[in-house]
């Protein structure tokens, strides 16, 4: 009977953790059995659930369960490093529902201690490259509200991709009428208006007719706490109605105590339109949280993704990520190869795990790293389509054109480009940065003449690899360390 019950503690702890097959042993101990469960890092989270399940269960003083830290030697075929997959994952695509139950045991605080300003009573736009962190650095502020029971509105901005008319800004407050918890007293207010808004396409001028009653209805709601609005990846809208749509919101928020939380990739969003007058001005009514930790700051960069693999990692009942690693040069390769972006660093990794696993390796190698880079560039064109759709083809263009250079001309994968502001060119090259095709080693050097300033890239690693005429190309930076002065000025110069 005690055997039974054995088997019944260890099925719940698997389940509740998603370890599956873990290796045991039984111990008698006088007149009682102890279960003794092999795990790579036991942690009190784990002793936690593990003794939740054995009170869950009706028994003696004869049995008894346990955790001993003992990892196995191929520990890429663990139990552990499976439920690492599974982790990372997750991590991919962030969305309001992400880790409901569990949220803060994963997250991994900012380098920049953005945490604090988010929480706050103010606007923000966050930016950064795509995988930067932007969503979740939301999705924590959201769950800190939760917690303390604040409202919120989250709209994920994607739904009204391709929109190009002014009646998807009235859906997009149809959506947050439709998500608030209006009072008693104001909920049929609230309920006309949004069936008057469903009832037939709105021009903006027509919305804003409504702006007065809205800031009337909408003040019940945030009368004892605040009200804060989500509007997460803002650049997937169509950029000539980004002003627009934030003015309207704006009209209505200002003075209401309701906040606006924005995420995007800074390049490819118009906040504010200077000849209109429309939109919301940075840094006077938001401000801006930039997440970006690129290889201008390798090192910065490098702790930064090891942490976040940690804790992960952690998670998975794993002492570390490194770990998994058969050498200390697979974590800054991994650096160099994502460009210090998070998720790009999570979604290589767990493909570097997949690739070691498949050719009997028993922990990730370089080499592993390098070819799932290889091998990742179909991802971020895909990315380049869906987040940049009307210039997607002249920033296609663009890329082919650096590729070239890069590859078949100097033969280096570091270039220079002349800083120009308002040049269009220059601004192109901007938005291959944010999309994560090009990668930016120093943002100001003077290599000519004093006043002429210019930035310092490297060519994404899936643009050459595999490329017959790649194997002569010379890699800058590809131990994640500073580049100097004096190198940085030696790099060519293409003109755009």
């Amino acid at each position: 009977m005690s055997v039974e019950i054995l088997d019944r503690i260890v099925t719940a702890f698997e389940k509740r953790i998603g370890l599956n097959g873990l290796a045991y042993e039984d111990v008698l101990k006088g007149d009682k059995t102890v279960r003794i469960l092999h795990v790579a890092h036991a942690t009190e989270r784990l002793y936690a659930i593990l003794n939740e399940c054995i009170s869950e269960e009706v028994t003696d003083d004869q049995v008894h369960v346990t955790l001993k830290s003992k990892s196995s030697d191929a520990i890429i075929k663990s139990p552990e490093a499976k439920l690492l997959l599974k982790v990372l994952s997750e991590s991919q695509n962030i969305n309001r529902h992400s880790f409901s139950s569990d949220f803060f045991e994963r997250y991994t605080r900012s380098v920049s201690g953005a945490e604090v300003q988010i929480v706050s009573s103010a606007n923000h736009v966050v930016t950064g490259r795509r995988g930067a962190g932007k969503s979740m650095l939301l999705l924590y502020c959201l769950k800190s509200r939760q917690r303390d029971g604040a409202p919120n509105v989250w709209v994920d901005v994607q739904t009204y991709s391709g929109r190009k008319d002014e009646q998807a800004i009235s859906d997009i407050v149809i959506e947050l009428l439709f998500q608030i918890d209006f009072p008693p007293s104001t909920l049929d207010d609230a309920l006309a208006i949004r069936h008057k808004l469903e009832a037939s396409d709105q021009s903006v001028d027509d919305l804003r007719r409504l702006v007065p009653k809205l800031r009337r209805i909408l003040s019940t709601v945030s009368q004892e706490k605040e009200l804060f609005v989500f509007l997460d990846d803002l650049h997937i809208f169509d950029i000539n109605l980004q002003y627009v749509l934030l003015d309207v919101l704006y009209s209505i928020f200002r003075g209401n105590r309701i906040f606006l939380k924005i995420s995007a990739i800074e390049t490819l969003i118009s906040t504010y339109n200077a000849a209109s007058k429309m939109g919301i001005e940075i840094p006077q009514d938001a401000q801006r949280l930039g997440l970006d930790y690129n290889l201008t700051t390798p090192d910065k960069a490098a702790e930064h993704i090891e942490s976040i693999l940690d804790s992960r990692a952690h998670y998975a009942a794993l002492p570390s990520i490194r770990r998994l690693c058969s050498s200390s040069d697979v974590l800054p390769r991994l650096t160099w190869v994502s460009a210090g972006v998070p998720r790009d660093a999570i979604n290589l990794f767990a493909q570097s795990m997949l690739k070691a696993s498949a050719s009997g390796k028993k922990r990730v190698t370089v080499s592993n790293v390098n070819m799932a880079a290889s091998e990742n560039l179909s991802i971020k064109i895909k990315d380049l389509q869906s987040d940049a759709s009307a210039a997607a083809e002249v920033l296609n263009s663009v890329l082919e054109r650096i590729r070239q250079f890069c590859v078949l001309e100097i033969k280096s994968n570091a270039f220079l480009v002349e800083i120009k502001s308002g040049d269009e060119a220059f601004k192109n090259v901007l938005r291959l940065v944010q999309l994560r095709l090009l990668h930016v080693i120093s943002e100001g050097i003077t290599p000519k003449e004093a006043g002429t300033k210019f930035m310092a890239l490297i060519l994404d690693y899936g643009l050459y690899t595999g490329v017959r005429a790649a194997a002569s190309v010379e890699l800058v930076n590809k131990d994640t360390e500073s580049v100097s002065a004096k190198d940085l000025r030696k790099l060519k110069i293409l003109k755009l």
